[in-house]
């Protein structure tokens, strides 16, 4: 099984955004298992990316089309043991010192989003990867 340890700072608050994060991880149950953090603030980070490789969504990171994204997300769970880690920041974004430490960045958009939409599209996207890597046509658009 893959498992993915997704770190964020602030918690999920609206309802149908944890509905939607939940349809997502239920779909992926069976193949993926999701860990999730939320911490308080940025201050926090440091603890947890200290003891492990992580992905740090970041505007500044690489931008994917599904694709490639795809290839990508399943390319890094073969060289980190079937683990991945993504490190979501607060408003003001990843502290530069933790993010020089991350292995990889990845930007969702050129566009800003809040932390909790960011989970939920990053948690999509992860699926949609999933999708594709298992041959379904449909989410390669």
């Amino acid at each position: 099984m893959l498992k993915v340890k997704i770190i964020s700072i602030g918690k999920n608050k609206e309802k149908w955004l944890i509905e939607a994060i939940n349809e997502y991880e239920k779909r992926l149950s069976s193949a993926i298992q999701f860990e999730w953090i939320f911490l308080k603030n940025n201050l926090s980070l440091s603890d947890y990316t200290e003891k492990m490789p992580f992905i740090a969504l970041d505007p500044m990171g690489k931008e994917f089309e599904s694709i490639s994204f795809s290839k990508q997300i399943f390319k890094m769970f073969e060289e980190n043991h079937s683990r991945l880690n993504f490190v979501i920041g607060s408003s003001d974004g990843i502290p530069k010192e933790i993010l020089k430490k991350s292995f990889f960045k990845i930007s969702l958009s050129k566009l800003t989003f809040t932390h909790q939409i960011t989970r939920l599209i990053l948690i999509e996207q992860i699926y949609r990867a999933y999708q594709i890597q298992h041959g379904s046509k449909s989410y390669q658009k």
